[in-house]
């Protein structure tokens, strides 16, 4: 069960911090936009705190303290901790909060369907990491921009085609393409770079950068994979 008592108060908070972060580029437009959208529909304490995942603790801290943290029920469409298990969404919508990354490879899939998977939050247990992510006909995003990131390997083969998946990260890490496109391509894009900031010259200021190394493996048919930092 989510916890949603003193929710209409506390999007009001989060959108004031992010509102701040992009006055101070600390946030991009683009970023601050995706953010907001996600304050304005999130439905729980805990959708929310996600969305400030990455700022300094103090924010966080004084946005969500521990003692609030610590007594929230864990939302109840979590993933296990570990499975060889593939998560499949056929003609809809799926959103998944990731707790924990361990030795064990998880499989996704979505056919005709938008997924995104969040691992913000996740724990991640080991250095080595391994997903399949299988979209047909559809967008799957997997958001890896984890705080705990440095030091850390994934090994994701991609599957399907006729379709887009977006992998984000955070700034920092070495991104190997060992992926095969037929009819498709594979990009690297800086999401900073936006229209905005290309008319203004405005910067960002600079996230600390994180040691990591993301591997793609697989084949992807008539369509796009995109990493995003």
């Amino acid at each position: 069960m989510k916890t949603s008592y003193g929710l209409p108060k506390k999007r009001e908070e989060v959108i004031a911090e992010l509102q701040n972060a992009f006055v101070n580029q600390n946030l991009d437009d683009i970023e601050y936009e995706n953010r907001l959208s996600e304050a304005l529909a999130a439905k729980s304490m805990e959708e929310l705190e996600v969305i400030v995942f990455d700022f300094p603790a103090e924010i966080k801290h004084t946005l969500f303290p521990k003692e609030l943290v610590a007594q929230a029920p864990q939302p109840t469409h979590l993933l296990p901790a570990q499975g060889n298990e593939t998560y499949r969404v056929f003609f809809g919508e799926d959103k998944r909060q990731v707790p924990q990354l361990g030795n064990q490879p998880l499989g996704f899939m979505a056919i005709f369907s938008s997924q995104k998977l969040d691992f913000r939050q996740s724990q991640l247990q080991g250095n080595q990491f391994k997903m399949h992510v299988e979209c047909i006909l559809g967008e799957t995003v997997v958001d890896l921009r984890n705080e705990d990131l440095t030091g850390k390997h994934f090994d994701i083969w991609v599957g399907g085609g006729l379709g887009t998946i977006k992998i984000l990260v955070p700034r920092g890490g070495v991104i190997k393409n060992e992926a095969q496109f037929i009819g498709g391509e594979f990009n690297l894009k800086d999401k900073r770079k936006s229209w905005l900031n290309r008319l203004t010259g405005n910067r960002a200021e600079e996230a600390p950068q994180m040691s990591f190394t993301l591997t793609l493996h697989g084949n992807y048919w008539l369509g796009n994979v995109e990493v995003v930092y």
